[in-house]
């Protein structure tokens, strides 16, 4: 995401028009599924929240380890408890922020710059965001499959394939302008403040082909556990749970959150899109609204402890003297 992009969407004013929107959309979605029985079907079901919770906390390690191998032999000055707090903050933030993955990144990156340089970092940060994009296309081949098995042709299989091409296509070109295209010096031509940093952000190495393999195994390994959620889910309701339909169910949540990026956490976008598939899936409106709202908690919780634990943290050195220092 660009800087001015990234400065928009951390305005006050357009946080609170998109906590707004976020919560007029989960109203609606829970009028539509009736509020009385979501509330019913969460009580029923909510004894699985410090699971879903365990489960949501290893795809962040995983993710934390992905952008570990991204920096090669330069994470090895980074110390372990530094690795801990920029997941912890990274996952926190985008909770709260629209666009919530790419504000994570730029959390980290800031973190991260204090001990490796900001350059360093933040092509770290650009070459993580491809990956994220890139497991996002991995990960929804199986899931296609399964949406095509489980559930008729439609416009979630439709959706599917959408987000897949767009989030391939973006993941591909952030690497190949990163690699070719010299940003650094385009940024440097249009900032001049910015030339020395745009300098050291095309000199920065990089990740290289092998260690964004190894990363994107990582973060696609660690997107398997929102499937298990799924089922976890769909267990404490009451309800069979194959490994089809775990991943349709995953799909139609996966449709949500790419629909409803620019809102806080996707709230409000992921139980509309449940609610709206819920007959497809073999729910009810209240459990596919359930369903999201449980896994939407367990994030909650899970946010919470990473906010504490980030703050809790003592924070790394300063990168060395006369080394560029600036968020990307």
């Amino acid at each position: 995401m660009s800087g001015e992009r990234r400065a928009l969407l951390s305005r006050p004013l357009v946080r609170l028009a998109s906590a707004v929107v976020a919560t007029g959309v989960l109203g609606l979605a829970l009028w539509a599924a009736g509020l009385k029985a979501v509330l019913s079907d969460i009580g029923t079901a909510v004894h699985v929240l410090p699971t879903l919770a365990g489960l949501e906390a290893v795809m962040v390690a995983c993710s934390t380890v992905a952008l570990r191998t991204l920096y090669g032999a330069t994470g090895s000055v980074v110390p372990l408890r530094e690795w801990l707090r920029v997941g912890a903050a990274g996952y926190a933030v985008g909770l709260v922020l629209p666009m919530g993955r790419s504000s994570g990144e730029a959390v980290r990156a800031v973190i991260l710059g204090r001990i490796v340089g900001g350059a360093r970092a933040a092509v770290a940060a650009v070459q993580m965001q491809a990956v994220t994009l890139l497991s996002t296309a991995v990960f929804a081949l199986p899931i296609l499959v399964a949406t095509l098995v489980y559930l008729p042709p439609g416009l979630m299989a439709g959706f599917i394939v959408l987000n897949t091409v767009i989030t391939a296509s973006v993941g591909l070109a952030l690497l190949v302008l990163r690699q070719r295209a010299s940003p650094g010096r385009r940024l440097g031509g249009l900032f001049k403040r910015l030339e020395p940093f745009g300098a050291a952000f095309d000199a920065a190495t990089g990740a290289s082909r092998g260690e964004l393999v190894k990363s994107l195994a990582w973060e696609t390994g660690g997107r398997v556990t929102q499937v298990v959620q799924c089922a976890v889910v769909l267990s404490a309701f009451g309800q069979p749970s194959g490994l089809l339909r775990d991943m349709a169910t995953r799909g139609a949540l996966m449709v949500g959150s790419a629909i409803g990026d620019i809102l806080p956490g996707q709230f409000g976008a992921t139980e509309a899109t449940l609610v709206a598939g819920a007959a497809a899936l073999g729910l009810t409106t209240a459990s596919a609204a359930s369903l999201a709202l449980l896994i939407h908690g367990a994030q909650i919780v899970l946010g919470l402890l990473c906010a504490a634990l980030s703050f809790l943290l003592p924070g790394g050195r300063r990168a060395a003297l006369g080394e560029p220092e600036a968020a990307p």
